[in-house]
């Protein structure tokens, strides 16, 4: 769309039609998870508001266009965490600040794209408050996220909020077929994506993807089971994998969720086809209230691990609070 890959013509019209017509906010949040191009349909947004020609922008063909598509419009500015900082502190974005008072080189727009916003500090987005609360009128924020939540309600108030939803499953298998047209698990894949068309990346370039979900298969019995000893087991596995915890905990949260599904009695929309018998024995070994239970300590570990919560400790309070909640 107007040179970039997205995946949300509608959202991305309905934008630029408010552009067009002068309408448009100053300071956007894009809300979605990784894989949706939220990035991308904010550079699009941003090559739509330093266009040349605000009423059939972006067209595409004048220099401003040029230059954004390019990466290179002076107009356009990214804000980025300092080298070796875990998180987006008030450095940055003090800078920004700075940077917002200069009026455009070029346009009737100046847009900064701020790429990490879940990783923005309390500190950084009250300093951000300052600016937002009264900008420049040429000014234009657009804050990317997967969580708007995770944000400051001050911030959210003053903020547009867009949502980048999951896509439909036959967008994600065009999307499959056009980029892998040899690939033989497009119908496993298209489940597993659950409408983000770029996780299937990560499964078809990952050589050790179909190691690690045997290996994941096997932790359930294991969280299931009432024998503590596994507990431990199952956090030894997860420190020997910290680097991917979350990945290994979604997977984990989708054979639970299959065997949930097997035992409420609709097998067939099971995400893990390939390994249905694996699941049958599970949904015929544990209750649905067992398995329940599971899903919901395991959610919550994948939530302490968005908190920074040692791995090991993650998963351990989740293979022993499924014991003693149950």
């Amino acid at each position: 769309m107007y040179g970039y890959d997205i995946f949300h013509d509608d959202i991305m019209n309905t934008l630029i039609g408010n552009q067009r017509n002068g309408t448009n906010a100053n300071t956007y949040i894009f809300e979605g998870v990784k894989g949706l191009r939220t990035y991308e349909a904010a550079l699009l947004f941003a090559k739509s508001l330093v266009c040349n020609n605000p009423a059939s922008a972006p067209c595409c063909s004048c220099s401003s266009c040029t230059e954004a598509q390019a990466g290179v419009h002076p107009d356009i500015i990214h804000v980025n965490r300092e080298k070796d900082r875990a998180s987006l502190g008030v450095n940055p974005i003090r800078a920004m600040i700075t940077e917002c008072m200069i009026k455009p080189f070029f346009d009737h727009h100046k847009v900064f794209i701020i790429k990490e916003g879940d990783l923005l500090t309390t500190e950084a987005q009250n300093a951000f408050l300052k600016i937002i609360e009264e900008p420049p009128e040429y000014a234009v924020f657009i804050i990317i996220c997967t969580n708007s939540e995770i944000l400051l309600e001050t911030v959210r108030s003053r903020s547009i909020t867009v949502s980048f939803p999951p896509v439909s499953d036959a967008a994600v298998r065009r999307y499959i077929e056009n980029k892998y047209p040899d690939e033989p698990r497009i119908d496993f894949l298209v489940k597993y994506c659950s409408g983000i068309p770029e996780a299937a990346d990560d499964v078809i370039l990952r050589e050790d993807f179909e190691v690690l979900r045997d290996e994941v298969l096997s932790l359930v019995p294991k969280i299931l089971s009432q024998k503590k000893i596994y507990a431990f087991d199952v956090a030894d596995y997860f420190e020997k994998n910290k680097t991917i915890a979350g990945e290994l905990y979604d997977m984990l949260l989708m054979y639970l969720r299959d065997a949930l599904i097997t035992c409420m009695g609709t097998p067939d929309k099971i995400v893990n086809t390939d390994k249905s018998d694996k699941i049958n024995i599970l949904a015929s070994t544990y209750t649905s209230e067992l398995i329940s239970c599971a899903i919901d300590e395991i959610i919550a570990a994948r939530q302490m691990l968005d908190r920074y919560v040692k791995v090991s400790a993650t998963a351990l309070h989740a293979a022993l609070k499924t014991r003693k909640s149950y």
